[in-house]
């Protein structure tokens, strides 16, 4: 690992006593809260696309729905554990392989609350059906424009919009609202499909470090990917890739000189689990 990159993990060490997962609070009342209890993240091998599923004692948050052709795919895994009600759904983009399969899960399963970005940088049919069903759900998401936080079954979720009015290039990849769930001392980020001018904007976030990341773009390459990498300082990364688009070889390249464990989901589905203290990962 570079030199830099070591004293950042350190200084991540440091921080993190003060800004970290750590500092969380616990409610005995609430055995969900319990560092104990395990949540797990799911990434769905739904191609080039996006379909993150995180379970907790009683809740469930989706983040992205993949393509209109791989709804399929994520009812199966919907129903093998048995779910039947999505807590909250987050959207942080509007691409076909974000928002593609957002119609069909609306109208057949329970939800509560929906968060997407403010920014709708495109008109299409798949965010016309999203919208419309959200209308016959009588449901109205809620665009996150600032910064949000809030706790759902004692896990913390921090939502991070896009700051700008417009982007010169790539105008919707860099409308993608950022996540990061912080679970007693762990923690993950969520980038969307940040390119290298959203990836500015989260360089200027405070307590980035998290335990995981999922890749930005599906593991495209941008210059500037090295310096996210420093500020996160992950020791594991999810690539939602696919056999026909691949993550580039310069991330993969970069991810191996940080020496962090990558995972594709063109290889199978990967859980991550975590009590709040450890993290395991495996893939099927």
């Amino acid at each position: 690992m570079k030199l830099k990159s070591i004293v950042s993990a350190l200084l991540a060490l440091v921080m993190g006593l003060f800004t970290g997962c750590a500092n969380q609070e616990s409610d005995p009342a609430n055995p969900a809260a319990s560092q104990k209890t395990r949540v797990t993240l799911t990434a769905l091998n739904v191609g080039k696309a996006d379909c993150l599923v995180i379970q907790s004692a009683g809740t469930v948050v989706m983040i992205d729905t993949g393509t209109e052709e791989s709804v399929g795919d994520i009812e199966r895994f919907l129903e093998k554990n048995d779910i039947s009600r999505i807590d909250v759904l987050m959207l942080t983009h509007f691409d076909r392989d974000h928002v593609g399969g957002a119609d069909k899960l609306i109208k057949r399963y329970d939800i509560g609350k929906v968060y997407a970005t403010y920014y709708i940088a495109k008109e299409s049919d798949d965010i016309d059906e999203y919208l419309k069903a959200l209308k016959k759900k009588q449901l109205e998401p809620i665009p996150v424009d600032q910064e949000m936080t809030f706790t759902l079954d004692g896990v913390k979720w921090q939502l991070f919009p896009p700051l700008k009015d417009s982007y010169k290039k790539e105008e919707s990849n860099n409308s993608s609202m950022a996540a990061r769930m912080c679970y007693g001392e762990t923690s993950v980020l969520f980038t969307g499909d940040a390119q290298k001018a959203r990836i500015d904007e989260l360089l200027d976030i405070d307590g980035l470090q998290s335990d995981v990341i999922k890749m930005p773009h599906h593991g495209g390459y941008e210059k500037n990917l090295d310096d996210l990498l420093e500020a996160v300082q992950p020791t594991y990364a999810i690539l939602t890739d696919s056999d026909d688009q691949p993550t580039a070889s310069k991330t993969q390249a970069l991810l191996e000189d940080y020496q962090v464990q990558s995972y594709s989901t063109r290889d199978g589905d990967i859980v991550i689990m975590t009590d709040g203290e450890h993290i395991s990962v495996s893939q099927s």
